[in-house]
């Protein structure tokens, strides 16, 4: 399994990444699930699901927007849950 980080980075150089992404991808499903991927690996995760809630209805459902889809709200849900804290190895003898 990747190990999956949220990232930091500025209002500014996001929207920079973004523009590449576009540039790069041209409008495509797959473009449009990039940039959700992005913006919850930067924690932007109501915007990631804005994101992915409208490729439904840009691209229809063939399967493999469907799929798209559903991998987008996965890496959401991964990423929103908080990493879990370590365990002590005195907190391990006590369970």
């Amino acid at each position: 399994m990747q190990n999956e980080q949220r990232i930091e980075i500025s209002q500014a150089g996001l929207q920079l990444a973004i523009q590449e992404i576009k540039d790069d991808m041209f409008d495509t499903p797959d473009c449009d699930y990039t940039v959700a991927k992005l913006l919850s690996r930067c924690g932007r995760f109501d915007e990631a699901e804005q994101v992915i809630d409208t490729m439904l209805l840009r691209w229809g459902s063939s399967p493999d927007v469907v799929a798209l889809v559903e991998q987008g709200y996965a890496n959401i849900d991964v990423m929103s849950v908080p990493a879990a804290a370590p365990v002590s190895t005195e907190n391990a003898a006590l369970a």
